[in-house]
């Protein structure tokens, strides 16, 4: 059912596992509110208390504010029928049209698709493809401790490892002074309780070094660049396996952004994996576009008309 665009409002959220990224938009694509929250402790959080936290944001942003037309959130941890119903039902309470995906999924709406892979390297690391009948499947997202590949946290985490391992075996590797100096310990055995007492998004700063390191000839930092790399590249090809469209990869990330070696390395996986007939892409509009996208469409054509100048 079409909303009306009279005197309302777009919202479009992005919520990841270290940020949150809001923008409100007249229905005319005038920007109201395009702001970024630190998501501190998310991954602590359970489903329900993550909900809260959405509400309360929306409600404080759109206080004063013409009532939204539709709302669309990408939700780091939105991974199964579940939580979507914790996630989305304090909003559904409030506001008539809300629609919550996963954040990955927000990608292919951000790139200009409708149809294609979103794949997120950070905090959460997780794929979404869209499938034949327009429904989708999220690969991935197990968080930090078991997952995160191609993110700063997961890479950092498997340094400290790789470090740890390279003293055990009484290797020298340029990676191991170079991560103990940026985290500020004096030993490896150190390591373990640094990154198991400090906010992981702190710690991850550190991730720099790897590439750095692998530049200097490091090998273990080449091997964390290249398992990370294929690790990514695997998700794609488990949502081929399960029918999602992958013929476009559309990428969003930090390191995935800022480090070339990481993203030819997943490049040439996912060539390796899936052949010539996979496109991989970085994004380059920040993926809360892709849910103003998406919420204009579902605000319906008085919207759309009116943004177009109808």
């Amino acid at each position: 059912m079409s909303v009306t665009a009279s005197g309302r409002v777009l919202v479009g959220i992005d919520a990841g596992g270290t940020k949150t990224h809001i923008r409100i938009e007249t229905t005319a694509g005038a920007v109201l509110v395009d702001r970024v929250h630190g998501n501190t402790g998310w991954a602590a959080m359970t489903d329900a208390a993550r909900a809260e936290a959405l509400a309360q944001l929306l409600r404080d942003e759109l206080s004063g504010m013409p009532a939204p037309a539709a709302i669309v959130a990408g939700v780091h941890g939105n991974d199964s029928p579940e939580q979507h119903d914790t996630l989305i039902a304090p909003l559904r309470r409030h506001y008539p049209l809300v629609e919550m995906l996963n954040d990955s999924h927000l990608l292919v709406l951000a790139h200009g698709l409708s149809s294609g892979t979103g794949l997120v390297a950070g905090t959460g690391s997780s794929a979404t493809a869209i499938l034949a009948d327009g429904g989708a499947v999220t690969v991935g997202g197990w968080g930090w401790v078991l997952g995160d590949e191609g993110g700063a946290v997961g890479l950092v985490r498997d340094a400290a490892r790789q470090v740890l391992d390279a003293y055990d075996s009484a290797e020298q590797d340029c990676l191991a002074p170079a991560l103990m100096q940026a985290l500020g310990v004096t030993h490896p055995h150190a390591l373990s309780y640094h990154l198991a007492s400090v906010e992981p998004r702190l710690w991850a700063q550190a991730a720099r070094v790897v590439f750095e390191a692998a530049a200097s000839g490091s090998v273990r930092a080449r091997r964390i660049i290249l398992e990370q790399a294929e690790a990514m590249a695997r998700l794609i090809e488990q949502l081929r396996l399960r029918g999602g469209d992958v013929s476009t990869v559309v990428c969003a990330g930090g390191v995935l952004r800022n480090q070339p070696a990481l993203f030819d390395a997943f490049s040439s996986a996912v060539a390796r994996r899936l052949g010539d007939g996979t496109t991989v892409a970085m994004l380059a509009n920040p993926p809360v576009s892709g849910a103003i996208n998406r919420a204009r469409q579902l605000a319906g054509p008085a919207v759309l008309a009116k943004a177009q100048g109808a």
